[in-house]
Order: structure tokens, then C-alpha cells, then sequence
């Protein structure tokens, strides 16, 4: 790795160089228990496996319900792959009971019944579950016809630890009965053997009204606070059909709204609902959202640039009908409203209505995917940030720090500006966050 600066009339850009895979640190489940593969997950307290009532399960991507506890990070690591532009959907999360033994049925008429979690019964006779399918900690990814030789496997065995999601033993595939590229199980919160937890849950923070703390926003809406943040409520006691995606402050940072892949959208305290895509059918998942200058509407963007104009917000342009190098993975307004920047994950930058172009990464060879971004306050530059840490300035935007040189033990999920555009606040998925500049440290996690 190295780091160059060029300055080009008003664009400084601070660039980072990064390796060609991810620079995470050792997940503390990896090591003998994982390479092994005899971890395996937990037990759901309180159910029956296979039985699992709604309010334990959440949408993650189509044709995938998680439980709770593995949905957060599992949602993090399909955005992940999605973001470098690798193939990896899923085929089935959670497996209820009834298609468990329908699974085991038509391994058992191909002639290999070893190669499904076959339901035993209990004292009664009747069927019991016995697949980690049925807690939703077992995700059977689909991976195309290459399998163990796909982009997308090799992603799994390069990232998925740090994730918390294992490749259990009997599923690798060196002589084994029942090899399975496809299926992954999610042992974050130590698993069985009891190893140290893994957390990747955190989709991004919140700064309270005059950047003296912070909310730690999770996947599941729930709600950390640091410093002097308000208490504005959370999604913790909601029941959300998916995960949280994107957040969003109102302009007095006494309120905030928080965005599912659907497009459901949760207001808080001053902040307030002027409508949603969650009942409408969406070509790409939402990834992200922004409120107007006036906190009266506010915009959503989905992956492939479609953007959503809801209240006073307006509509100025959007890259759903453009064919896209990368996928959009955010966006940002204008100080004025009357304009927006969407970021690709290659740091491609698409400016609509008054929004003006800085500068990009688009035309660099980049091997981290490029995250997220946040404007300056002027409005006339933005600094974009990738998933190690690595910083991107342009325009008038100032750089004052960046994890590139350190990667941090869980890839970066956001960067947030402070009010007065001196600094700034990076984000991990396990809740650390990294102050620069004028922006202070109030804690993590």
C-alpha cells in the first residue's frame, strides 16, 4: 500500500492504494475451531428448531430469512461481495420443519440421504428439526455453476470469518460425502465451542446536535448512545420484516429516520414519515437515504441509482436506467436541496440538479470497494471513504486522517462529517469509530 496526494486546480485527492484482498484482522473465530469447521451455531432459547415464529426472523435478501442474531452481519457481508462487484445471492436461509423433511426426502431419493440434516422425531413420534437451517443461522448461498472455483466462494473463505459465518467441515471439499460450496453457517456469537463473539451489525452513527456525541445505528435498528446524544427512540421493539439499510439525521439532530432494504422507512423523534417503497416492487435493494435541508422529505436510493423523491423533496435525475461499472452506494444533498450526488462503490460520483462534479475514483484500479460518502459545507466537495479506511477528498474538502494504513478489524460502513467540515467520523461494522479532525471520540460499540 502505498498513499499519493495530487492536487488538480480544486480537487485535492488523498488516494490510497490498497491489496488486492481484504485487510481485515483475524477474526477471533478463526484459527484451529474454524479451519476445522466443528463450530457450529447456537440454539435458538426457547424454540423448537424448524419452529421459529416470525418475530425471530428477518428478511435479508430475497428467497432469505435470518434469525436476528445472524441477519445483521449476513446482510453486511452480501453488500460487501455486492460492492466489489462479485455474484453471490442466496438460495434459502431459514429452513421450517416441513421443508426440512422435504429436503431430506429428495436427498434420500437421489440416493445420498447423508446429505441432509435428516429430522429426528421426539418421545411423541412427531418430527423434529435438526438442520441449522431451522435456527436461520445456515445460509446456502448461490455461488453459479463453478462452485468451489467461483468468485464467489472464494470471497466466502477470504472474508466470511470476520463476518462471524463459518464453512463447516463436513461441507469442505476434500473428500467429503457432501461437499457444499453453497452452505455457510453463522457461529458470530461464538457458537458452540464457545470462541470470542464476532460482531458486524453497525450500519452507521448519528451526530447529536452540536457534534458533542453520537448514536450507533445496527442493522436492526437498534440504537447506542454516546456523548450527549439525545435519546429519540429506536427500532428495537419493532417488528421489522428487514433489515435497516441506511439512516439519516433531521437538520436539528433531535430526530432521525432509518431505511430498510425495502424501503420502509421509521421516523424519530422530530423527524417525520412522508412515505415509503415498501410496498412497491424494487429492481435493486435501497441502500441508502438523505434528508432535505428542511427536514420536510427526504430521498432514497437503491443500488442501481434508483432514486425515490419523497415530501419536499425533488426529483433531479437518477441511474436506474443507466448500465452501471459498480453499484450505487449512497448519496448525499446539496446544501440548497435542489440537487444530489449518488456514490458508486468504485467512487464513481453521478451529480443531479445543482450538484456539482469534483472529481472521482471511477478511472482508478481499486481493490476496495469505495462505501460511502459525506459532502462538505459548502457543498462544493465531498470526501468519499472505502471499506479499510481509505479517504478520498475533493474538491474543498479537507482530509485530516484515515484508517488505510491500519486496517481495522471490521471493514468500514461509513463516513459522517462534522458541522463545521474540519472533521470527520469513520464507522466499523463492530461499532468503532474513528474520530478526525475536529470531531471527538465518545466511544464505540
Amino acid at each position: 500500500m502505498h498513499v499519493r496526494l495530487a492536487s488538480f486546480g480544486s480537487i485535492i485527492l488523498i488516494a490510497i492504494f490498497l491489496s488486492q484482498t481484504p485487510a481485515y484482522a483475524d477474526s477471533p473465530i478463526t484459527g484451529e475451531n474454524y479451519q476445522t469447521g466443528d463450530n457450529k451455531p447456537t440454539d435458538v432459547s426457547g424454540f423448537a428448531n424448524g419452529e421459529l415464529p416470525g418475530s425471530e426472523l428477518i428478511n435479508v435478501a430475497p428467497n432469505c430469512k435470518a434469525h436476528r442474531s445472524a441477519a445483521p452481519s449476513l446482510g453486511l457481508l452480501l453488500g460487501s461481495a455486492r460492492k466489489r462487484g462479485i455474484s453471490l445471492g442466496t438460495n434459502e436461509c431459514y429452513r421450517p420443519l416441513s421443508e426440512q423433511i422435504a429436503v431430506s426426502q429428495r436427498w434420500t431419493n437421489a440416493g445420498n440421504s447423508a446429505c441432509a440434516a435428516a429430522p429426528s422425531t421426539t418421545t411423541s413420534g412427531a418430527p423434529k428439526g435438526m438442520s441449522n437451517h431451522g435456527w436461520g443461522k445456515a445460509t446456502d448461498f448461490k455461488l453459479g455453476n463453478r462452485l468451489f472455483q467461483s468468485d464467489g466462494y472464494r470471497y466466502l473463505k477470504a472474508v466470511a470469518g470476520s463476518y462471524g459465518w463459518n464453512h463447516p467441515d463436513w461441507a469442505e471439499p476434500q473428500g467429503r460425502a457432501c461437499p457444499e460450496a453453497w452452505h455457510w453457517e453463522w457461529v458470530g456469537d461464538g457458537g458452540t465451542n464457545g470462541a470470542s463473539p464476532v460482531r458486524a451489525d453497525v450500519i452507521g452513527i448519528l451526530p447529536a446536535t452540536f457534534d458533542n456525541g453520537y448514536s450507533i445505528v445496527t442493522g436492526l435498528g437498534a440504537v447506542g448512545l454516546h456523548g450527549s446524544a439525545p435519546n429519540y427512540g429506536s427500532a428495537t421493539n419493532i417488528p421489522l420484516n428487514w433489515l435497516m439499510v441506511g439512516v439519516a439525521s433531521a437538520p436539528d439532530r433531535i430526530g432521525a429516520w432509518m431505511v430498510g432494504a425495502d424501503g420502509g422507512v421509521f421516523s424519530f423523534g422530530s423527524a417525520r414519515f412522508y412515505g415509503s417503497t415498501g410496498s412497491m416492487p424494487l429492481n435493486q435493494p435501497i441502500v441508502g437515504m438523505t434528508a432535505t435541508p428542511s427536514g420536510r422529505g427526504y430521498w432514497l436510493v437503491a443500488a442501481d441509482g434508483g432514486v425515490f423523491s419523497f415530501g419536499d423533496a425533488q426529483f433531479f435525475g437518477s441511474t436506474g436506467a443507466t448500465r452501471l461499472n459498480k453499484p450505487v452506494v449512497g448519496m448525499a444533498s446539496t446544501p440548497t436541496g435542489l440537487g444530489y450526488w449518488l456514490t458508486a462503490s468504485d467512487g464513481g460520483i453521478f451529480a443531479f440538479g445543482d450538484a456539482a462534479f469534483y472529481g472521482s475514483t471511477g478511472s482508478m484500479k481499486l481493490n476496495q470497494p469505495v462505501v460511502g460518502a459525506t459532502p462538505s459545507p459548502t457543498g462544493q466537495g465531498y470526501m468519499l471513504i472505502a471499506s479499510d479506511g481509505g479517504t478520498f477528498a475533493f474538491g474543498d474538502a479537507r482530509f485530516y486522517g484515515s484508517l488505510g494504513a491500519t486496517p481495522p478489524a471490521q471493514p468500514v460502513v461509513s463516513v459522517t462529517g462534522t458541522l463545521t467540515g474540519n472533521g470527520y467520523w469513520i464507522t466499523c461494522a463492530n461499532g468503532n469509530v474513528y474520530a478526525y479532525g475536529d470531531a471527538r471520540y465518545f466511544g464505540g460499540g
